[in-house]
């Protein structure tokens, strides 16, 4: 870590944490039900903006047309070999709409929806029954083999979770059209899945689904609060989400009441840089459409002074004790170190979910800015994941359920988790420089490349560019360590370098498109762009063909954006050596002048 980071200030305001002005956010929202483009989402919205402008924040509420989808109803009747309505059922948002007599067929079993289950069986025309979580990847899988519609028994006991199936980021674009779900989605409880299992095992079983969901453009709020830093235009993005499925006091207006605690903190700091705080619409039922929207009109603005984005989730769990997190490497070891620093909270190394490990970040939770060049950080406090506590991702086993109500809140909890972002804030907008370390980034590329290649039989030309970059900014790290804080020139130089290696290799490891774009919420890996390499073996005639030329060009893109990087600090280090003779000779000329004038 870089030895000019403020890591002191951060226990002075954390003792500055107003629990009670926690409960009293908190207080606000409760008996609202936010879902995206409702009175109670703009009425939420709306104390945001008074709230920030009490603390003497600059607050605008923005609003934009958003293209949601909301989940209305759903039945699942078994007609054969007995009748049996299921009452308890859910549909899920871009679930598609059936007629209003509903999709009658066979109902088949897989156990997993993977391509090898779906290519074993003849699924054309009958509604799958199986288990998880209703997701955009089994259900892409399951349209593309024709199937009627998909009945998902729940993970959770006595739960059912309201999903969203889409893995279009945001409002589709118009290359998004054909990728938009049009297949009926149901999830049912496990005591009704346990009936259902036990008839197919019996024999021929069929039924009746019906679905209906509400998809629409719509109005949406979006509340942003704006702290100006006193030397520097940079600013540090901190966001939640101000929509919820029914209450959702821990998902998320527990992270709402977080965001604002930090706002008022910062607004009495007047950092060297600034904090943007965004409350995003269209989470849940526009697939992070807010953040995205904000990421499209606000582009430039992030590019050039975005330096990291914070994402606040599920906080204030009850029970939680924990710290689970993700964070981009350039800024791993100083996201660990703020969790051990700020609270007595243990880290969380081995958990999993489909919100993915304590490791990378994964493709959710409003990742929206991997384009923008933005390093990212998410982190906060769990339960057990896979638990009937914890639910199945440790949010609790209210998670996405009309149980997510204030009662499922502690408020010391919720204390510590703002203790946490306070020092990431204080270290990314008090310190003279920023803590990013791009050497930790170019050997997480090496990873990724050894994890793609192990033999080491590809990408000669992605690993000599990294070994030059590898090189380069291990000696610019060096040049940080030294450079002298009192130096203003020299403070911007090393700001506009650790910007520029950013906005180059965030979107370089992170996504495969075009960083003017949002990648689908899908599963996702470093470097994904290069990944097609794993599945080489398999391929054969004109799909290994394409293949390699999808892989020449997406090396070619890695090459590039490393080379680019290095030159960047090439030049960062020549403009440094003429400052320094610059302010030498400088110095020298002052010496000389004082000696003739017989000053001491």
């Amino acid at each position: 870590m870089f030895e000019h980071v403020d890591r002191e200030i951060e226990a002075t305001l954390h003792e500055t944490i107003d629990p009670d002005e926690l409960d009293r956010h908190l207080d606000a929202f409760v008996g609202l039900e936010r879902v995206s483009g409702t009175a109670d989402e703009w009425e939420a919205s709306e104390y945001i903006i008074e709230t920030l402008t009490e603390y003497g924040v600059d607050a605008t509420l923005h609003e934009f047309e958003a293209f949601v989808s909301v989940p209305e109803d759903a039945s699942l009747t078994v007609t054969t070999p007995k009748h049996r309505a299921v009452t308890e059922a859910i549909t899920t948002s871009f679930g598609a709409s059936t007629p209003p007599s509903g999709i009658h067929a066979e109902v088949v079993h897989l156990d997993d929806v993977t391509t090898d289950s779906i290519t074993a069986m003849d699924l054309d025309g009958r509604i799958v029954f199986t288990r998880g979580l209703p997701t955009p990847e089994p259900v892409r899988l399951l349209e593309e083999a024709n199937v009627a519609a998909v009945v998902f028994e729940s993970v959770t006991p006595d739960q059912l979770h309201e999903m969203i199936v889409t893995p279009i980021w945001g409002t589709p674009g118009l290359g998004d059209i054909g990728t938009i779900p049009d297949l009926p989605v149901v999830e049912i409880t496990q005591e009704d899945g346990a009936w259902l299992r036990e008839h197919l095992a019996d024999g021929p079983v069929k039924a009746t689904v019906t679905t209906q969901v509400t998809t629409e453009s719509r109005t949406l709020p979006c509340p942003v609060g704006r702290i100006d830093g006193r030397e520097s235009d940079r600013f540090f993005l901190v966001g939640n989400h101000v929509d919820s499925w029914y209450e959702g006091v821990t998902d998320n207006a527990t992270a709402m009441a977080a965001t604002l605690e930090l706002a008022r903190i910062f607004a009495d700091v007047q950092p060297r840089r600034g904090l943007v705080f965004g409350f995003w619409p269209g989470h849940s039922t526009g697939r992070y459409a807010g953040s995205a929207w904000y990421a499209d009109e606000h582009w430039t603005d992030l590019r050039e002074n975005g330096v990291a984005y914070l994402h606040l989730d599920l906080n204030g769990l009850i029970g939680a004790d924990s710290f689970w997190y993700q964070h981009m490497v350039e800024l791993g070891d100083e996201h660990v170190d703020a969790m051990d620093a700020a609270s007595e909270f243990k880290r969380r190394e081995d958990d999993e979910s489909f919100l993915g490990s304590s490791d990378r970040p994964a493709r959710n939770s409003d990742q929206s800015f991997w384009g923008t060049g933005l390093s990212s950080l998410l982190s906060g406090a769990r339960l057990d994941p896979g638990t009937d506590e914890g639910g199945p991702i440790g949010g609790g086993w209210w998670w996405h359920t009309p149980e997510d109500t204030r009662d499922k809140v502690d408020v010391d909890v919720l204390v510590e988790e703002t203790k946490l972002y306070v020092s990431l804030a204080s270290r990314i907008c008090c310190s003279p420089i920023l803590p990013h370390d791009f050497a930790a980034t170019a050997v997480d590329v090496r990873a990724a490349l050894d994890d793609i290649d192990p033999d080491g039989e590809r990408f000669d030309d992605a690993r000599a560019h990294l070994d030059d970059f590898q090189t380069a900014v291990i000696e610019a790290n060096a040049a940080i360590d030294a450079v002298d804080i009192d130096d203003s020139a020299a403070l911007t130089a090393v700001e506009d370098l650790q910007i520029d290696l950013g906005n180059l290799l965030v979107p370089g490891l992170y996504t495969a498109g075009s960083e003017y774009h949002q990648e689908p919420a899908l599963p996702y890996a470093p470097l994904p762009g290069l990944r097609v390499a794993e599945d080489l073996s398999q391929l054969s005639g004109r799909e290994r063909l394409f293949a390699e030329a999808s892989l020449r060009r997406e090396e070619n893109r890695l090459s590039d954006r490393l080379r680019s990087a290095t030159e960047r600090i090439e030049r960062f280090q020549i403009r440094r050596a003429r400052h320094r003779h610059r302010h030498s000779r400088c110095s020298l000329s002052c010496m000389r002048f004082r000696c003739r004038r017989g000053i001491q």
